[in-house]
């Protein structure tokens, strides 16, 4: 898996400017769409139309809806810095020049999570540690929590905290508690909770079951980043199974590609046991 972003090529800085650029250009279509519905609902009106009316209306919400989406799906595509190219601190970059624009702290709380997130990759899990101590959201139910204990965890595990770990792994379970047994939430949470098990279990204890889980997360990977972790946690039970040649064809296979300062800390950690 090695597939570039497209914001491969691009300095942080032209990818903020490029971000801010689309952001004005798609509100002032979606505004000045919105007030042409507005004025037609008006005329609407006056021609006694009501059906035509709230027709307008809703187009009118719709069009708020899809502009929030669009926006949505367009920062999230910021990701892929970190996912596809594996550059935390140009990701880390692009998330500081976003926050910094952001003059009505609308995206706060999603920026310092992904700041952390950077951090973490870019081997300071301290720092990813202090931003997240400063993540707030007005509900407690809002999904995102999901996104800021799971970094939390990983974290604090980097940095042996393991207690802080546990504690991040248990406000995780209790939000899952709350959400529907059959929803797409749920089974996402649960995801997410195996996935992080497997990985904070001791190595030694590492079973087949555990391999498997690996490699069906490897191969359902849906990023470069997501790739990796799992290739090293197999190469690393490899390692601790005997499969000295298994591990090291691994780990080549992964360097192929660009890897995070994280990710190359453990590929160095591991072939240092070989």
């Amino acid at each position: 898996m090695n597939t570039r972003s497209c914001y491969f090529g691009q300095t942080a800085q032209q990818v903020v400017a490029d971000y801010f650029a689309w952001l004005r250009k798609t509100r002032a279509l979606a505004i000045a769409a919105a007030v042409v519905l507005g004025v037609v609902a008006i005329v609407f009106v006056f021609l006694g139309c009501m059906i035509a009316y709230f027709i307008c209306l809703a187009a009118i919400l719709t069009t708020a809806w899809l502009l929030r989406s669009k926006i949505e799906r367009r920062f999230r595509s910021l990701l892929d810095i970190l996912g596809s190219d594996c550059d935390a601190e140009k990701y880390r970059e692009v998330i500081e020049g976003v926050a910094q624009r952001d003059t009505k702290r609308r995206s706060m709380g999603v920026c310092l999570i992904e700041l952390a997130l950077a951090h973490y990759h870019a081997g300071r899990p301290i720092d990813a540690l202090q931003l997240l101590s400063q993540v707030s959201f007005e509900s407690p139910k809002n999904i995102l929590w999901i996104r800021a204990f799971n970094v939390e965890a990983i974290a604090r595990n980097a940095a042996g905290d393991f207690a802080g770990r546990d504690a991040a792994l248990e406000h995780i379970a209790a939000f899952r508690a709350g959400t529907g047994i059959n929803s797409a939430k749920r089974a996402v949470i649960d995801d997410i909770l195996l996935g992080l098990n497997v990985q904070f279990r001791p190595v030694q204890q590492w079973g087949p079951a555990d391999l498997d889980c690996m490699r069906k997360n490897a191969a359902l990977a849906d990023s470069r980043l997501t790739w990796i972790s799992w290739k090293i946690c197999e190469a690393e039970y490899q390692l601790a199974h005997g499969g000295v040649q298994e591990a090291a064809s691994l780990l080549d296979e992964v360097v192929e590609g660009p890897v995070t300062p994280r990710a190359a800390a453990n590929i160095e950690r591991l072939r240092a046991l070989m």
